[in-house]
């Protein structure tokens, strides 16, 4: 066994014991365009913690959202199986197979779009989870209890949203379920606090600035106009176009829905690198989505789920500012 696979399935161990337990049965979700140091590394952590490791790999998927091959889902969804790990090129979160294993009661982990750098020590992988989770919790509580979000920035950012009667959640490498009684997840490298909006809602404009799904590290701001809860216009150079493209060979209105998710990032180990999975988890960072909210406990079913990040965001629950310029206001 070479010493980067010992040195990879080392870090895999922090997020199999928060989420699992010896003896279980652990579905590890890949694909072939993800190096199979990672399914190797996980598998062999699920080995050292007395687990059972199950590997499918598959092609990549089209898109982000969309569901794994029929196989893969099968095996996900078998009774047997404790935990789902997703470990994929392309971000299935708000795909079916995801609201079907919250129906089954299944627990899952996110790890799409990881590599091998982002798991070398002193990177996201290695943050303090308990501390994340306890400053998400801060923020969460906020957005549970609030009206009204508005999210601004320098870059030109300015959104209001409805988010009554939407918890907000903590979400830092350690199992939560989504909805009362029903499974749940995380992900890995993770950190991040989230609200899902009011659909129909939001109002305004958002600037990404650093980077985006299905485009990586932005080269010019990527400018969304929002009106009645929808985008309405995307702006900027040849990244936009490739995000036009995508929502208009979609062909469905639900996935212009925005914001589908207004997020805080809490991981300060997190150095942009162009990947959403890290990037979106940055420390102050913001990343709001647009399209599904179904997995969040929203109304809107889209077939695309995109979401892309601002590096300082000040963003405001009911006049309380919580981020500004690169601080969380609620850290101690």
């Amino acid at each position: 066994m070479s010493q980067k696979l010992i040195e990879i399935a080392k870090v895999f161990q922090t997020p199999l014991r928060l989420n699992a337990k010896a003896g279980d049965t652990i579905l590890i979700m890949t694909d072939t365009q993800m190096d199979p140091l990672l399914w190797q590394g996980l598998a062999t952590a699920a080995n050292g913690l007395d687990m059972e490791p199950v590997v499918t790999i598959m092609t990549p998927r089209a898109h982000h959202a969309a569901n794994p091959a029929s196989p893969a889902m099968q095996a996900a969804l078998d009774p047997k199986v404790d935990l789902v790990i997703y470990l994929t090129s392309t971000a299935m979160a708000h795909a079916k197979i995801t609201e079907d294993l919250v129906d089954a009661g299944k627990k899952f982990i996110l790890m799409e779009e990881l590599t091998v750098d982002m798991l070398k020590p002193g990177g996201p992988a290695w943050a303090d989870y308990e501390a994340m989770n306890r400053l998400g919790l801060k923020i969460a509580e906020v957005y549970s209890k609030g009206k009204t979000v508005r999210v601004t920035c320098p870059n030109g950012t300015d959104l209001t949203v409805d988010i009554t009667g939407r918890p907000g959640r903590s979400i830092a490498g350690m199992p939560l379920a989504l909805h009362p009684g029903k499974g749940g997840g995380c992900a890995f490298p993770d950190g991040e606090a989230h609200v899902c909006p009011v659909e129909g809602t939001g109002e305004g404009r958002v600037v990404f600035d650093l980077t985006a799904h299905s485009v990586g590290s932005l080269k010019e701001p990527m400018i969304l106009t929002v009106e009645k809860g929808m985008v309405t216009k995307i702006e900027g150079g040849y990244q936009a176009q490739i995000w036009r493209q995508l929502l208009e060979r979609a062909g469905d209105t639900g996935s212009y829905n925005c914001p589908a998710e207004v997020s805080i990032g809490l991981n300060k180990n997190v150095v942009p690198t162009g990947s959403m999975r890290t990037d979106k988890k940055m420390y102050a960072t913001s990343h709001i989505g647009v399209g599904d909210t179904i997995v969040l406990g929203g109304t809107c079913h889209a077939k695309l789920r995109l979401e892309g990040v601002i590096r300082y965001p000040e963003i405001s629950v009911d006049g309380q500012v919580l981020t500004r310029a690169g601080r969380i206001l609620l850290d101690d």
